[in-house]
């Protein structure tokens, strides 16, 4: 997705002898702004950065804004890697246009000057803002083609209705197919503490899972997480599985997800299917 945007900026900057340096910032679906794009700055420096709404002075979400304060409301170790990788103190102004998508903010283009001269006509403006709408249109094309290929893979994977997704009747139907041709596998519960009603959150949950485990079984019911898989290493699942779904979201403000997980190794946690039942 990088060299979409990479060349999309690098478009722009081309267009005018002016314009030498920019970013674009998108953001993610845990919630988070990040850079996608830059020329003149270090990208394997920026991309560790990750910005929330607050980091962001609320004017610049739904308007086009000269920025020529160098610092918003950054946190140190943003600073320090935007200091490094983004040449921020030699920044005079820049513009700074907002990335919508049905009028939801969904990221930045933004266009550097290191001069004290004033570089952004009114020409360079409506041209940026023409390459913000057009990021914004693949954007959103991009996003709804994620959607697409999760719920193809779900159903080619789980292979039942589209409305049958997620569903634990299911999960456990395969589970008592399982133990019928007495085949070792695993079942693991994955509760959440914190309250899943934000839709954002609970796509970036599921996104997540989906990834760690793309070739299993996953339903989903009451804050629960229910997955059958053939095998996991006790190194993935501390390592890998802990770590990610430990990281934040955020969506209106900073989750820390919260939860407590059972793995249950069958059949010598669980001896037969009417005792996996009374356990969920």
């Amino acid at each position: 997705m990088q060299n979409i945007f990479e060349s999309i900026l690098f478009q722009l900057l081309s267009l005018n002898k002016k314009l030498t340096t920019g970013s674009i910032i998108l953001r993610d679906i845990d919630g988070y702004y990040k850079y996608i794009a830059v020329k003149g700055h270090d990208f394997s420096i920026l991309k560790e950065v990750k910005l929330t709404t607050e980091d962001i002075h609320e004017n610049r979400f739904h308007s086009i804004r000269i920025i020529r304060n160098k610092i918003e409301n950054e946190k140190t170790q943003q600073l320090e890697l935007l200091i490094k990788g983004g040449n921020l103190l030699k920044l005079k102004t820049y513009l700074s246009i907002p990335i919508l998508i049905n009028n939801k903010n969904m990221g930045f283009l933004n266009i550097d000057n290191y001069i004290e001269e004033n570089i952004f006509t009114d020409d360079i403006i409506k041209l940026s803002r023409n390459f913000a709408n057009f990021i914004g249109t693949v954007y959103s094309t991009i996003l709804k083609r994620k959607k697409l290929i999760a719920k193809l893979l779900l159903l080619e994977k789980l292979n039942i209705e589209k409305n049958s997704l997620f569903s634990k009747n299911f999960l456990m139907k395969k589970a008592k197919e399982l133990f019928n041709i007495s085949e070792d596998f695993i079942f693991i519960t994955i509760h959440y503490k914190n309250a899943l009603d934000n839709k954002n959150v609970l796509a970036c949950l599921i996104d997540r899972l989906n990834k760690l485990f793309s070739d299993d079984y996953i339903s989903f019911e009451y804050d629960t997480f229910y997955i059958l898989t053939e095998y996991i290493s006790d190194y993935y699942l501390e390592n890998e599985v802990k770590k990610i779904l430990s990281q934040p979201i955020f969506w209106k403000y900073e989750i820390n997800p919260n939860f407590e997980y059972h793995l249950y190794r069958i059949p010598e946690d669980i001896k037969d299917f009417d005792e996996l039942k009374k356990m969920i």
